[in-house]
């Protein structure tokens, strides 16, 4: 992407694209992140369906590559946003944007800063114990996440708890108490819980995503708990040997009452 040939177009791409942001949207951007696997493509699509939220549908990764310019934070690859709002059809009712990349978490200081604050975030945790039992579907004998990488995006995540532009949840509760968790949701974001969020999955705008390779689903609680099965023991002593892991576990209530 640093051909010379490429750089006027993204100029481009980047001028045009901030003024339909500026004139499209009036409230500050929402992003989503936490560790692959725990419910942050559920909750993109959840949120798609909300009059007030255009949500893209791709992953961009806006903030893995930054540069630091006279102190300021540069996310290089801020002209996929752009590209995203130019090219797509984005409803006259949406007064803001949303971004989900589960990477997003591990850049939470860098999307303050260049930001200034003017932005919310929405980490989701899940129960690592389940995490790592995750099966990657391109590859049915290899698992999507490592309990080390659980481990890693939680703590950063943790650190972050209680920011006034974080707002944590955990999987296990939207599934369970959906209408409860939204409210709080919407509440954060200052939107209304609307009957279209209630019943998200008849008006959802994203429904594929480029971490499924199916259409998303329904809520269902059948994955919550897999780890019980006793097939399970080894690869969860891979994760509950790890002391960070057990202290995580306990501080999101997950060894409270042994599921969620």
């Amino acid at each position: 992407m640093n051909s010379p040939l490429k750089k006027p177009f993204l100029s481009a791409i980047t001028f045009l694209g901030r003024r339909k942001e500026q004139s499209q949207f009036t409230d500050p951007p929402i992003l989503l992140g936490g560790c692959a696997r725990s419910g942050t493509t559920l909750l993109l699509s959840i949120l798609s369906s909300h009059e007030d939220i255009y949500a893209c549908r791709r992953e961009l990764g806006l903030f893995n590559q930054v540069e630091t310019r006279e102190g300021k934070v540069v996310p290089t690859r801020m002209d996929r946003i752009y590209r995203c709002l130019l090219f797509h059809r984005i409803p006259a009712s949406a007064r803001r944007w949303c971004e989900k990349s589960p990477s997003n978490i591990r850049e939470f200081e860098n999307i303050d800063r260049f930001f200034s604050g003017h932005f919310r975030f929405i980490q989701i945790i899940r129960d690592g114990r389940d995490v790592i039992l995750s099966r990657h579907p391109q590859d049915a004998k290899r698992y999507w996440v490592e309990p080390e990488r659980w481990v890693r995006d939680v703590s950063v995540g943790s650190q972050f708890v209680g920011h006034a532009q974080m707002h944590t949840i955990r999987y296990e509760d939207l599934i369970n108490q959906f209408e409860e968790t939204m409210k709080g949701i919407c509440d954060f974001l200052n939107v209304q819980l609307t009957e279209r969020i209630l019943n998200w999955h008849q008006h959802a705008s994203v429904r594929r995503n480029n971490a499924l390779f199916t259409e998303i689903g329904k809520l269902s609680s059948r994955s919550i708990g897999k780890w019980k099965d006793p097939g399970h023991k080894e690869r969860v002593e891979q994760l509950t040997s790890l002391p960070e892991a057990e202290l995580l576990l306990e501080k999101y209530g997950y060894l409270q009452t042994g599921s969620s």
